[in-house]
């Protein structure tokens, strides 16, 4: 089912489980908004994702609605019986023409363009790409969104790396350096909480 949630009335209570999608075929590359399947190593690892969340009371499943998040989010989707809901806003930012490239690529391309968007990082998009405070907003706002239909539940979504760190970078205040340090391994899981109109997490 995919869906776009409308912002509502703020809700309390709410539990969110991020999980970052299996290795996709396209792992090493700048994936972004391209749309692979999961690899076979990404297959392999959709049993232990599904063991690791198998504890958590689930009343609500998530998930972006590109195909390495959806081949995620099916054994969830069957482990609980609970129908996923695709979100658009879940997607990974789009890299635009470096879409698809590996950074060798990238350099060889424009080493000076590569250059500033290191340093800027991860303020410059990439060429064509999507601004990041556009990134930033529909994060924050598909967030607030699920934690509003979802209330006092728990839910799982099912996303990109991108997301996770920028959801994280802004909801736990973190500082840029830990932004750039911060590690979203394949099918890894974040748990945050929503209470009033803020965010609490903890970090490993």
């Amino acid at each position: 089912m995919e869906m776009n949630l409308a912002r509502g009335e703020t809700l309390v209570g709410c539990k969110v489980i991020l999980v970052r999608h299996a290795q996709a075929k396209m792992a090493g590359r700048f994936c972004g908004q391209s749309d692979p399947p999961l690899d076979e190593m990404g297959r392999k690892q959709l049993r232990e994702l599904a063991n690791t969340l198998r504890p958590y009371p689930m009343t609500q499943v998530f998930s972006s609605d590109l195909r390495r998040a959806r081949q995620t989010a099916e054994p969830i989707a069957q482990m609980t019986n609970l129908e996923v809901h695709f979100l658009p806003a879940l997607r990974e930012i789009g890299f635009g023409r470096w879409e698809g490239l590996n950074w060798p690529e990238i350099t060889l391309r424009d080493a000076a363009y590569a250059q500033r968007w290191v340093d800027s990082f991860p303020r410059l998009p990439a060429p064509e790409g999507e601004p990041f405070d556009d990134f930033r907003r529909r994060i924050r706002e598909a967030m607030d969104a699920i934690a509003n239909r979802v209330g006092n539940g728990c839910a799982v979504a099912i996303t990109h790396g991108g997301v996770i760190r920028t959801f994280l970078w802004e909801a736990l205040h973190l500082t840029a350096s830990r932004y750039r340090s911060l590690n979203c391994d394949y099918a890894s899981c974040w748990e945050v909480q929503r209470n009033g109109d803020g965010w609490s997490g903890t970090l490993p």
